[in-house]
């Protein structure tokens, strides 16, 4: 029996010591991995504050963005004056890249008018008051009517196609000079 914990004491040994003196072993990759990764946002609902889970930043199917105008615009000594809820109200503006255009009669003047993009606008339903600019031009005109449309993407034939909706009513825009 001594015989054999000899022999078993010796085969521990030598392996232990062949281990310990070959040294660590070191890594060295012999091929490298690269990954290429692409995210595609992909538009996901939101839940708005009424519990009505609400889409954002698509073209929706079957939704018409409306919109009307109201109000008078009085503008004197360098100051613009709100009159009669005078707004923008808009409803079912659910894409923050639709675009509002604004007409002026008569025509033929350069001014600004916003908002201009519903991306400035609260999504859904809602209303801002309009904002005017002469771009340094004085007035030909003492009177003058604002019109609008919106400009939006809506689903067609399974493709996308830009769609305008004129809005309903106008805003009158006085000069006193």
């Amino acid at each position: 029996m001594a015989v054999g914990v000899l022999i078993l004491c010796g085969a521990v040994s030598y392996f232990y010591y062949r281990e310990s003196t070959q040294g660590t072993p070191s890594a060295s990759p012999s091929e490298s991995i690269s990954i290429n990764l692409t995210i595609t946002p992909t538009p996901t609902p939101t839940s708005s504050p009424t519990g009505i889970t609400e889409p954002t930043g698509t073209p929706i199917k079957d939704v018409i963005p409306r919109c009307y105008l109201s109000g008078q615009i009085t503008y004197e000594g360098g100051s613009f004056l709100h009159i009669d809820n005078q707004e923008f109200h808009y409803s079912d503006l659910y894409d923050p890249h639709d675009i509002i255009n604004w007409s002026i009669s008569p025509s033929g003047e350069d001014f600004s008018i916003g908002p201009n993009r519903a991306s400035g606008l609260k999504l859904g339903s809602g209303s801002d008051f309009l904002t005017i600019s002469f771009k340094g031009l004085v007035p030909k005109h003492d009177t003058y009517l604002l019109s609008a449309s919106l400009d939006y993407v809506a689903t067609v034939n399974g493709g996308a196609k830009v769609l305008n909706e004129k809005c309903s009513g106008t805003t009158k825009l006085i000069i006193k000079k």
